[in-house]
């Protein structure tokens, strides 16, 4: 498995599993069956920048998971899917699936590395969906099987940079309604609504409480700390009055992580909160036990680490929730 992050892709153990937590289709009001008989046009986020041009619009649609999720939430159901997709021990699919209902959807790869090219040829696709952290390759479509992929249908890659969720989501409520979905849908409003609201408790609870805040993607071998402002969700959040710590470890400008061993850890013991990615922490919570110098920082010991949903589909539905919960927790939280 591979971490997605604004800017960048970094290989972690392969002893970490994804975290998974689930979701419903309610306010997903379009279909692909709605797209509009015009044509479709959309800015390539690959170098050169050039836009994607169909002549009619596509009506066979297929995108990466969390991007499938995203335009799901604003009011397009795409005809297929790539991704993680694979249930979870609990029978629910990670939240980088959002409200994707399988049932309405050819399922054409369930994990990072599967494709199925086959599959994907007999759907007669008209458009492939994926995101670009290169400015040059499709993020979850196998560099092996990219060349036959591009030729089965037009691909667009949308940009896996964005400066904030803000501008991150309405990226995708432009490009469903591009895509035919009705944009000025009542179930869009309330999900802006409840995203508005969820940022202003987070505003709330970060002045009240001077609670600083790390957020790290922590492995087995080694310890990621986030820079926020590389991350969309965190320079939000840092918006929003939250006191974000940048890395204590060296790295270059460009990096979004600053990779740091574990003897490097004891230099986050002002944290009074950590935010873990979703993605790996459940299943390496047991091997990170083991490793003392990250059971004895305050924020740690306290119970004070609460998930950092990486990944997750850009929606005001999805970061509604997100949000919420993670007002909710701050709101819990001490300092220390």
């Amino acid at each position: 498995m591979k971490l997605r992050v604004a800017g960048v892709t970094i290989a972690v153990a392969a002893s970490l599993v994804l975290a998974a937590c689930g979701g419903s289709d309610a306010g997903t009001s379009s279909s692909a069956g709605s797209a509009p008989a015009g044509p479709f046009e959309f800015e390539d986020a690959r170098t050169g920048h050039q836009a994607v041009s169909i002549g009619t619009a596509p009506k066979t649609v297929v995108a990466q998971s969390s991007v499938a999720a995203a335009l799901w939430d604003a009011g397009y159901q795409v005809a297929g899917a790539y991704g993680e997709l694979a249930p979870g021990a609990d029978g629910r699919l990670s939240f980088q699936a959002g409200s994707v209902d399988l049932k309405k959807i050819q399922v054409i790869g369930k994990t990072y590395g599967e494709f199925d090219t086959e599959k994907y040829a007999l759907m007669n696709p008209n458009l492939l969906i994926d995101y670009t952290f290169d400015d040059k390759a499709l993020w979850y479509v196998p560099q092996a099987q990219a060349d036959r992929v591009e030729k089965l249908a037009p691909t667009l890659a949308v940009p896996g940079n964005y400066r904030t969720t803000d501008e991150a989501i309405q990226t995708f409520v432009d490009l469903a309604g591009k895509l035919g979905a009705d944009t000025g849908s009542d179930a869009l409003k309330t999900a802006k609504a409840d995203y508005d609201a969820a940022l202003k408790q987070i505003s709330e609870v970060a002045k009240s409480s001077g609670l600083k805040v790390a957020m790290m993607s922590p492995g087995k071998d080694a310890l990621y700390a986030a820079k926020p402002t590389k991350l969309p969700e965190g320079t939000t959040l840092k918006n929003q009055g939250l006191d974000l710590m940048e890395p204590t470890g060296k790295s270059k400008d460009t990096d979004v992580f600053a990779q740091q061993s574990w003897e490097e850890a004891p230099t986050y013991q002002d944290a009074d909160v950590i935010l873990v990615d979703a993605r790996t922490y459940e299943g390496s919570k047991a091997d990170l036990a083991k490793i003392a110098t990250w059971a004895n920082l305050p924020a740690v010991k306290a119970g004070q680490v609460y998930p950092w949903y990486a990944a997750a589909p850009y929606s005001y539905r999805s970061y509604a929730k997100i949000y919420a919960e993670l007002a909710a927790d701050l709101t819990k939280a001490s300092k220390l």
